[in-house]
Formats: C-alpha cells, sequence, structure tokens
C-alpha cells in the first residue's frame, strides 16, 4: 500500500513493507488459488472482499500492536479480474528499500527488498524483522535495565534468582532455564539442578552526574512498571538498596501464527519464528551514595 510516510504517526507505521517496485508488484500479482478455485466452481459465498483478514489472515489482523496501522490502511481499486483471482494490494505501508534506509534505523543487514518489519517500541524509528522482534526486545530490555540502574547511580547488581514461567512450544517438559536465559541475553552460573547461583551481574564505578534517568530510556519506563518503579523510588527516596523482579516475554502480540501469515505471502520476516520463554528475574541493586 503506497503512503505518503512524512503524514504517518508511528502507531500508523508500526509495520511496513520495504520493497523495490518490481518486488511490490511481484508480492501483488501472485496468484491466491482459494479465488481461482472458487471462481472456476461458482459464485464466491459472501463476495470477495479486500478486507485485512482475507489479505493477510485473522492472526495478524487481530493484533492489538498493529490495529492503528491496519485502521489507516486503505486498499487501492483494482480491476475486476485482478480482484477476482489475486492476492492484490498488500494492506501494509509499504516504501522503497532505499526510502527505508533514509528515514528509519534497521538492523545490520537490514532492510531486505521484500521483507516487512515492525516497528521498536521503546527505540524511536528502530524496526525490528518480526520474526524475531519480541527475543530482541527481550535483550534490549535487560539491557535497559542495567543502563538505567546506572544512570540512578547502581554501584552493584547482583542477580538472586530466576524462574521459567511457560512451557517450550509443543513440548512437554519445562524450558532449562540456562536456555531462557540465553534468549534475553543473560550471562549467568547455574547449578547441578539448573537453578541459579546468587552472583554478582555487574559493578560500576561511581558515576559522575547525579541519578537521573537517560531520555533514550524512558520508553523502557511506560512499557514496564517495575523499572517504571525504580526509577521513582532512586529519584524521590535516594535508597542505598532496591529489589527488582523483571519478567521476560512477548512485548508485541506477534506469534508464530501471524509470521506465517505474512510469509504465506512471500514477504520476508527475517527467517524461521523464534518463541521466546516466558521468565522471571530477580535482581539486587546497591547504589552509591548521594551528596
Amino acid at each position: 500500500m503506497h503512503v505518503d510516510f512524512d503524514h504517518l504517526r508511528p502507531e500508523e507505521r508500526r509495520l511496513v513493507l520495504v520493497a523495490s517496485e518490481v518486488k511490490y508488484r511481484e508480492l501483488m500479482a501472485q496468484l491466491d488459488w482459494r479465488k481461482v478455485v472458487a471462481l472456476v466452481g461458482g459464485p464466491l459465498a459472501g463476495g470477495i472482499v479486500g478486507v485485512i483478514a482475507t489479505a493477510l489472515g485473522p492472526t495478524l489482523a487481530a493484533s492489538g500492536y498493529l490495529a492503528s496501522t491496519f485502521q489507516a490502511s486503505e486498499t487501492r481499486k483494482q480491476g475486476f479480474l485482478e480482484r477476482l483471482t489475486t492476492k492484490g494490494e498488500i494492506p501494509i505501508p509499504h516504501l522503497s528499500p532505499r526510502d527505508a534506509v533514509e528515514r528509519f534505523r534497521f538492523d545490520h543487514g537490514h532492510p531486505v527488498d521484500g521483507a516487512a518489519y515492525v516497528l521498536d517500541p521503546c527505540v524511536e524509528d528502530h524496526y525490528l524483522a518480526p520474526a524475531v522482534a519480541n527475543e530482541r526486545l527481550a535483550q534490549e530490555k535487560l539491557a535497559a535495565f542495567v543502563q538505567i540502574a546506572a544512570s540512578l547511580g547502581a554501584r552493584r547488581i547482583e542477580i538472586v534468582s530466576g524462574e521459567v514461567l511457560s512451557r517450550g512450544a509443543g513440548a512437554n517438559v519445562d524450558v532449562p532455564l540456562d536456555e531462557a536465559a540465553g534468549q534475553v541475553g543473560l550471562t549467568a552460573r547455574f547449578d547441578q539442578k539448573n537453578s541459579v547461583a546468587r552472583q554478582v551481574y555487574v559493578e560500576l564505578d561511581e558515576p559522575p552526574l547525579p541519578p537521573h534517568l537517560p531520555e533514550a530510556l524512558a520508553r523502557w519506563t511506560e512499557v514496564d512498571p517495575q523499572l517504571r518503579a525504580l526509577v521513582q523510588l532512586r529519584l524521590n527516596a535516594r535508597p542505598r538498596t532496591a529489589k527488582i523482579s523483571l519478567r521476560f516475554e512477548n512485548t508485541i502480540d506477534l506469534d508464530a501464527r501471524a509470521i506465517a501469515e505474512l510469509a504465506s505471502r512471500k514477504i520476508g520476516v527475517g527467517g524461521e519464528y523464534r518463541t521466546l520463554t516466558a521468565s522471571l528475574w530477580s535482581f539486587d541493586v546497591e547504589f552509591w551514595p548521594t551528596s
């Protein structure tokens, strides 16, 4: 869907399609064999309409995070035969690879022609491959916690405990805690029972600045109430120690089915979907005294 990105609010471009004109026409021209079969066999029940649930899939269309993007979408007018036989217009804001690079930020090696990207809710104008988005956001959350604690004057951060909250996809046993730690980028030691051992995660020198919250990290306090509470406590009460438990789970409601719906249109999604295991990690934070 061609749009003017100068007039799109961020919530209206939470999902974008990066594609050259040649690639976009190729994606639009794909035959929809369900329509072809129905056309040959007789009239389609209810008629053929270019709604999102038909064009992409019900799971993707039901995403709360992408609702504003889809609401702002308008399908273009197609020819009669085209509407009857092809998958047609893709109801995702579309821009060329060159425009994408000039306007937004992507991970190394991206954007790829013909691929979709989802907006990072906590890093301005940064787009992630949908298949790895939730895993990446979990890793960014851990990094944000350490940076926020450091900005608040942390002297030492210790890992106290960890717990897996969900089971592996299609498995009957819990995902090992060390694997859950690896998903969020947490380096820790585990005993023979695969329980985390209390340990120092990071030690920091005395900060040159008084406790503060960097503007670039402020969005994380809007997403996670525990981070918000830590910031408010430190800035208002100046405690010497604090406890915090961070829950890591899907930040945006895109799962394997939603990613498969994009891939079914031959749209790149960044590889195989990575299921994020929900986990809970507890930390003790010791702060430098404030003058």
